[in-house]
């Protein structure tokens, strides 16, 4: 017991220090924050590098490329672009860029960009100079464009010229020749407001009779659809041109780009050309006028020196046209007849179809006006002058305040009823007029015209509306319509006044 008591002393004392050196350790450990902390090691860095430093190739060009670590493994971000083998080997696939990658374990990886450029195309050639082929004989899709060919005017495009407007199996054939066999893109420059993917859901396309898998292919627009098409390259891949001719077909399945040109880039050295399509001797129709006027119910016989042609009309509503190229009125307005035949360039008719002379009745065009002494045709007339899908010329939109004034010859004097061809207000005839009186005041030989109360005018079909009787004198006669109020698009289009003996 007595040696328990002599040692316990120094046991508690042993503990006491040694908790103070653990409490010194720990202060010591919070004072060092000022002091360095040792880090990882960085990984070292692999450099890659290109012979002769060479990183723009052109297509199926190659070039070496080298790291400064050995042992390391090599991948592309695009193998469609630039391809690399197991010992850095590139090669060029196709236009665009690619980096290529070198990895090795413990270090950073090292990489090199690749640009594959495309040169400047071995030849060019124009689509305009392909043989035109219309389906049903025509190309007049919205009675737009030179008859003959479907080739547009586009400022967009690379020469100021394209073709389009095709329809469902309209088709293009162009033909070129190589002096020798070669391997060769083809690019074929497209243009649209819409965008098309893929291609193959509206044209069909083959070279050399092979044909050209369009599943893949897709022509894309930011266009602003205002008509400034966006024209761009669509590559068609990789062929084999023949030494001689070659031929590249296409045929619409519908509404299809413009076609602007096709552009060739021949892997090695190769002269290319067009072989322009054969000019077609054209159908010649020898009636005196270009633009022949008949009234509704009568005919014109067509004259056409060239047998097997067919005849046929845009608007049955407004004339017809026989086996024969008999040509019949129906009702007022415009029309086109096309004649066709294969193998033949095209031509067309213009038929204006007036309503039936009515003995006695007289008729003031609308277009025969002035606005001061502006003709109502001028630009920036107070009336805009607006021809109609039906053929009618008549005024829209009018200005606040306008007056029209109308001059016509009487052959009788005497007493006649007044009418209003005309059809709803604004631009398209959309905005219905409650009471004409309200918004006209209508003048002859400067009497007024006492216009029915609450007349109204609706609707977008031109109809004659009865104004009043009016004395008409012989010898020339005044029409003034003034448009009254203080907004524009109030007064109906007009297309004529008619005159009616009031018997």
């Amino acid at each position: 017991m007595k040696k328990l008591k002599v040692f316990l002393p120094f046991a508690v004392a042993a503990l006491v220090l040694g908790l103070g050196a653990c409490d010194k350790k720990d202060e010591s450990k919070q004072g060092s924050s000022n002091q360095p902390v040792s880090s990882v090691p960085a990984k070292p860095s692999i450099k890659v590098t290109a012979a002769d430093n060479k990183t723009k190739l052109g297509l199926n060009e190659t070039v070496q490329l080298a790291a400064d670590k050995e042992g390391v493994t090599w991948s592309s971000s695009d193998k469609n672009v630039a391809d690399v083998s197991d010992t850095g080997l590139v090669t060029a696939k196709g236009y665009g860029s690619a980096t290529i990658t070198a990895k090795k374990e413990g270090h950073t990886d090292g990489r090199i960009v690749i640009n594959v450029e495309r040169p400047a195309p071995t030849a060019t050639l124009h689509m305009e100079d392909a043989d035109h082929y219309a389906a049903d004989g025509m190309w007049y899709n919205n009675d737009r464009g030179p008859f003959e060919t479907p080739v547009y005017t586009k400022s967009s495009a690379s020469d100021g010229t394209c073709v389009g407007y095709f329809g469902e199996g309209d088709k293009e054939t162009l033909t070129f020749t190589s002096d020798k066999a070669v391997k060769a893109e083809l690019m074929l420059t497209m243009g649209h407001n819409n965008s098309f993917d893929p291609l193959g859901d509206i044209m069909e396309a083959k070279f050399n009779n092979a044909a050209i898998d369009l599943a893949s292919r897709k022509y894309e627009t930011d266009s602003d659809g205002q008509g400034g098409y966006q024209f761009q390259g669509v590559s068609f891949g990789m062929y084999d041109l023949v030494a001689g001719n070659n031929v590249l077909e296409i045929t619409m399945k519908g509404n299809a780009p413009y076609l602007d040109d096709l552009e060739i880039y021949a892997a090695s050295a190769a002269t290319i050309a067009v072989v322009p399509a054969a000019e077609k001797e054209a159908i010649a129709i020898t009636n005196d006028e270009a633009e022949l006027t008949i009234e509704a119910e009568a005919t014109v016989q067509l004259k056409c020196a060239t047998a097997g042609v067919t005849y046929a009309t845009s608007n049955e509503a407004v004339a017809t046209v026989s086996e024969t190229g008999l040509v019949t009125g129906v009702a007022k307005g415009n029309a086109t007849i096309f004649v066709t035949k294969t193998g033949m360039k095209s031509t067309r008719v213009t038929i204006k179809v007036t309503d039936k002379v009515v003995a006695g009745e007289i008729k003031a065009e609308i277009e025969t006006g002035k606005i001061g002494d502006v003709d109502i045709a001028e630009a920036d007339t107070a009336i805009i002058r607006r021809t109609t899908s039906g053929g009618e010329t008549c005024t829209a939109q009018w200005g606040a305040g306008a007056v029209l004034t109308i001059k016509f010859n009487v052959t009788s004097a005497g007493s006649y009823k007044m009418y209003l061809n005309g059809r709803a207000a604004g631009q398209y005839g959309l905005t219905d007029v409650a009471d004409l009186a309200a918004v006209v005041e209508v003048k002859v030989n400067n009497t007024a015209v006492a216009i029915p109360a609450e007349t109204a005018i609706s609707g977008r079909t031109f109809t004659d509306y009865l104004l009043g009787v009016v004395t008409l004198k012989a010898g020339e006669n005044t029409i003034e319509v003034k448009a009254l109020g203080e907004e524009a698009d109030q007064v109906p289009n007009i297309d004529f006044f008619k005159f009616v003996p009031n018997a």
